[in-house]
C-alpha cells in the first residue's frame, strides 16, 4: 500500500500588498526675495479682484459749501470773478456738469488756489465720466494736504475714495495685462496712477514687487515706505514689505552685532548695534532686534535662545536679520545637489532662530532630500506652512507626511512580503509554525501601522495588509488542522509500508482509517467554504483510497486464508471424523460463497476464479 503525499499544505493564490508610494516633491526655490514669485502671484491676486470687483455705479451728491450759500445766479462777469464761481456752483448743483466745467475752468485761470472751484472742477469731471477722472485725481491730490473747511476737506475724501474705486481696478487691470511683455512700460504707468492714489497700498505693494523685480531695491524701499504711510488700506502688507525690503540694507550694517549673538552673546551683540549708523539704528527691524537682545541677555539658559516676544512677521524679520544668509547658502547647497553639506550648515543655524519660517522650511527640504528623522522634518514643515508667501511649504508637508506613512508601513508590507516568499517553495508543518509566529507579530504591530496612515492611499494600504495577514493567519490555522490530519495519516499507514500479512492487520488498519476519515469530515465541517475546502478535499479522497485499497488487500487476504484452510483441512495425513470434516467443508463454502457475494464488484478476477474453484472443489467432495 501507498503512504501519504507529498504536496500536503498549499496557500490560494493571493495578491502582493503593494507599498505605499510617497509623493514626491522637488524643491524649486532659491531664494525667498519677494521681488521674484511674489510679485506675479500678488498680481495675479490683485488681477483677478479687480476683474470680479462690482461696476462702479455710486454717484456722489453735491453738497454745500458751508461757506457758499448760493447768491442769485448771474452770468454777468464781474471783476474779480465771482460770478462765474457762483454760476459755476449753480450749474453743478443743477447737473449741468459741461457747462460748470466750463465756466469752473475760467474762474481758476485768475484764481488756480481757489479750494472750492477746484473740488468742483473735479467733481463735474467725475460725473461726466470720462477720460477725465485721471486728472479729477490729480487736481484733488495737493487738497489733501491744504488747510480747510471741514465739510470741504470731507466732500474732497469722499470724491477720492470714489475716484480711487473706480480707477485703481482699471489701473491694476492695465499692469496685470502688459507686466510680463512690457515691465518697464507697464511699472512707469503703475508709478504714475500710484502718485495720484497713495492712500492705495495694494498698489504700492505691487509697484513696489516690481521695482524690486526689475533690480531697483532703493526705489522699492521709498515705494513701500511711503506707502506703509500714507496707506488707507492694506497698510500692514506693505508695511511687511518695506521692512522686509529695508532687510537687505540692514543686515550689512547689523552684521558685527549678528556675529556677536552667534556667539552666543547678546550683551556684547546690544554694545554693537549702539555704535551703528542711527540711520539704520533707528529702523523698526533694529529697534525689534535690539528689544529680542535684551531678552536673551536674561533668557538665554539653553542651546537655543528664547523666542521673540513680537508678532510672527516682526519675529520674522529678525530671524532674517540673523540666518537669512545661512539659509541662502543652505539653497544654494541644495540647488547644486549638496544636500549633505546643506544639512549641516542648516543644523548649526535653526537652533539659534528656531520660530525662522524660512529656514524652518529649507531643513525640512534637506532631511526629506537625504532621508533622515521624519518626524523633526514634518515639525519643520509645520513651523513653514504658516508662512504664506513660501509658495512649496505646503506641497513640503504634503510629502513629508507620505515620507511619515511610508518610514511606518512600509517596512510592515516588506515583512508581510518576506514572510511569504519564505514558505513560496512548499510548506511543512514547522515552515508553518514559523509563517505563523511572524504574521502574529505583525499583526500585534498592527495598531500603531493604522495609527501612522493619515492619507487615504496610506489607509488603503494599511487596510489591504490588515486583510491579507487575516486570510493568511485563517489559511494557516486550516492547513494547521490539515497537517495535523496528515501526521495521524502517516501515522496509521506507517505500520503497513512494508504490506499486511493477515486479516487481522487489515482490521486494525480500517478502523484506524474510519476514525481518521470521521475527524477529517469533523474538522471539513468546522472548515469555511469555498478554497478552505480544497485540503480536506484532498486528504479525504487520499484516506477514501487508501480504504478502498484495503479492502482489495483484505479480499485478497481472506481468499487466501480459505484456500490454506481449505488445502490444509484436507490433507491426506490428517485423520478426521467424516461428520466434521463435512460440517467444516460446508461451513467454508458458505463463507466463501458470501464473500464471492460481497466483494463480487471490487475483486480481483484471479480471487473470484479461486473462490469459484473452492467452492465447486468443496460442492464435489460433498456430493452436492
Amino acid at each position: 500500500m501507498t503512504g501519504a503525499s507529498d504536496a500536503r499544505h498549499s496557500f490560494r493564490d493571493i495578491d502582493p500588498v503593494q507599498s505605499l508610494r510617497t509623493p514626491s516633491f522637488e524643491f524649486a526655490e532659491i531664494d525667498r526675495h519677494a521681488d521674484l514669485a511674489e510679485h506675479d502671484r500678488r498680481l495675479d491676486e490683485l488681477a483677478r479682484r479687480a476683474t470680479t470687483a462690482p461696476v462702479a455705479d455710486r454717484l456722489l451728491d453735491l453738497s454745500p459749501v458751508a461757506s457758499g450759500a448760493l447768491a442769485e445766479m448771474s452770468l454777468i462777469i464781474g471783476d474779480d470773478g465771482e460770478d462765474l464761481l457762483e454760476d459755476g456752483r449753480a450749474n453743478a448743483h443743477a447737473g449741468e456738469y459741461g457747462t460748470a466745467l466750463e465756466l469752473l475752468t475760467e474762474y481758476l485761470r485768475g484764481r488756480p488756489e481757489h479750494q472750492e472751484a477746484r473740488y468742483l472742477r473735479a467733481f463735474c469731471m467725475y460725473r461726466l465720466d470720462g477720460q477725465d477722472q485721471v486728472e479729477a485725481l490729480r487736481i484733488l491730490l495737493p487738497l489733501r494736504d491744504e488747510p480747510m473747511d471741514d465739510g470741504l476737506r470731507e466732500q474732497v475724501r469722499e470724491l477720492r475714495r470714489e475716484l480711487r474705486r473706480r480707477l485703481t481696478p482699471v489701473e491694476v487691470t492695465a499692469y496685470a495685462r502688459t507686466a510680463r511683455s512690457d515691465p518697464e512700460g507697464a511699472l512707469e504707468r503703475a508709478e504714475a496712477f500710484l502718485e495720484l492714489v497713495p492712500e492705495e497700498g495694494s498698489l504700492s505693494y505691487l509697484v513696489a514687487l516690481g521695482q524690486a523685480k526689475a533690480g531697483e531695491l532703493e526705489r522699492a524701499l521709498d515705494t513701500a515706505t511711503r506707502g506703509a504711510a500714507e496707506a488707507d488700506v492694506d497698510k500692514e502688507q506693505v508695511s511687511a514689505l518695506a521692512r522686509k525690503l529695508l532687510l537687505p540694507f540692514l543686515r550689512p550694517a547689523a552684521a558685527p552685532a549678528v556675529a556677536a549673538f552667534k556667539a552666543h552673546n547678546p550683551r556684547l551683540a546690544r554694545a554693537e548695534l549702539s555704535r551703528m549708523d542711527p540711520r539704520w539704528r533707528d529702523t523698526a527691524v533694529i529697534e525689534d532686534f535690539d528689544a529680542y537682545l535684551a531678552l536673551c541677555v536674561t533668557g538665554w539658559e539653553r542651546t537655543s535662545p528664547p523666542a521673540p516676544r513680537l508678532p510672527d512677521d516682526r519675529a520674522d524679520d529678525v530671524y532674517s536679520l540673523i540666518a537669512e544668509a545661512d539659509g541662502q547658502r543652505a539653497a544654494a547647497l541644495m540647488q547644486a545637489g549638496l544636500a549633505d553639506a546643506a544639512e549641516q550648515v542648516l543644523a548649526r543655524a535653526l537652533p539659534l532662530v528656531p520660530g525662522f519660517r524660512w529656514l524652518n522650511f529649507l531643513y525640512a527640504a534637506c532631511l526629506l532630500r537625504v532621508g533622515r528623522d521624519p518626524e523633526r522634518a514634518a515639525a519643520c514643515a509645520e513651523i513653514a506652512v504658516r508662512d504664506a508667501t513660501i509658495a512649496q511649504a505646503g506641497e513640503l508637508l504634503e510629502a513629508i507626511r507620505g515620507w511619515q506613512e511610508a518610514a511606518v508601513i512600509n517596512p510592515a508590507v516588506d515583512e508581510y512580503v518576506s514572510a511569504m516568499k519564505s514558505v513560496s517553495g512548499g510548506l511543512s508543518s514547522d515552515l508553518l509554525t514559523r509563517l505563523r509566529t511572524r504574521l502574529t507579530v505583525l499583526e500585534r504591530g498592527l495598531p500603531e501601522v493604522r495609527a501612522a496612515a493619515r492619507s487615504e492611499p496610506g489607509k488603503q494600504v494599511v487596510r489591504e495588509l490588515e486583510q491579507a495577514i487575516g486570510q493568511r493567519l485563517a489559511e494557516i490555522a486550516d492547513a494547521t488542522v490539515v497537517a495535523d490530519l496528515y501526521d495521524r495519516y502517516d501515522a496509521v499507514m506507517a505500520p503497513v509500508q512494508g504490506g499486511i500479512a493477515d486479516t487481522a492487520s487489515a482490521d486494525r488498519l480500517a478502523r484506524a482509517l474510519d476514525d481518521l476519515a470521521a475527524r477529517i469530515k469533523d474538522k471539513r465541517r468546522a472548515a469555511g467554504k469555498g478554497a478552505a475546502q480544497a485540503p480536506f478535499e484532498k486528504l479525504t479522497e487520499l484516506v477514501t483510497a487508501r480504504r478502498a485499497e484495503l479492502d482489495r488487500v483484505r479480499t485478497g487476504l481472506q481468499v487466501s486464508d480459505l484456500v490454506k484452510r481449505f488445502n490444509k483441512l484436507v490433507e491426506p495425513s490428517r485423520t478426521a471424523d467424516p461428520y466434521t470434516l463435512r460440517t467444516k467443508l460446508a461451513g467454508m463454502r458458505d463463507e466463501a460463497r458470501r464473500l464471492r457475494t460481497s466483494h463480487k464488484k471490487t475483486m480481483d478476477p484471479r480471487e473470484i476464479e479461486l473462490l469459484d474453484e473452492l467452492i465447486a472443489t468443496i460442492s464435489k467432495v460433498l456430493g452436492r
